[in-house]
């Protein structure tokens, strides 16, 4: 390995760190400011950096003369399972590629009264969590409802008010209300 490769494979490494810090700031100031669980940015950070991962692996691979053959092999490879990320609807993949787009650009949040229209299979109730794979709902007669990512993307979402997320006192005290006890 020349001293080239070798200083090409460090700057490589260097805008690899500085890249995933910035992306790092941009999901934990984007998910601060729309009140998103901690555990859904890290979801989204875990992904992110993984793909920055990825393309540091590739730009490795190229800067170090590896085969194109090999190379041509690896990229339709990697190529294939973005494919079936981006477009297939049932596969676990496409429901972290969907949680993403729903971490960035979806208007309801944890709290929010949500009906997912699908027909005759409708789902409604308040959006508890939304996970790497799954939108969790929390239905009227308290049982828990999932729903893909990646249908939640593709079906149309009615969203109701913002609930609280934590229990809150139900019973708002009156001014000048007093308990009366019955002394005998």
């Amino acid at each position: 390995m020349s001293i080239n490769t070798f200083l090409l494979i460090v700057v490589a490494f260097a805008i690899f760190y500085i890249a995933q810090s910035k992306v790092n700031t941009l999901v934990l100031n984007y998910g601060s400011a729309r009140n998103i669980a901690k555990t859904r940015i890290h979801y989204v950070s875990w992904v992110l950096r993984s793909a920055l991962v990825l393309i540091l692996a590739l730009v490795v691979s190229l800067i170090s003369d590896l085969g194109f053959n090999d190379f041509g092999v690896f990229l339709s490879s990697v190529f294939a399972v973005i494919g079936v990320a981006l477009f297939a609807q049932w596969s676990i993949l496409s429901n972290v590629t969907a949680s993403i787009i729903v971490f960035f650009f979806f208007p309801y949040r944890v709290g929010n009264q949500v009906k997912i229209l699908d027909g005759d299979n409708s789902v409604e109730g308040r959006l508890e969590e939304i996970t790497l794979f799954h939108v969790i709902l929390l239905a009227e007669n308290g049982s828990k409802l999932t729903f893909p990512n990646a249908m939640v993307f593709q079906k149309a979402v009615v969203i109701g008010e913002h609930q609280p997320t934590r229990a809150v006192d139900s019973k708002p005290k009156a001014q000048g209300y007093e308990e009366e006890v019955s002394g005998e």
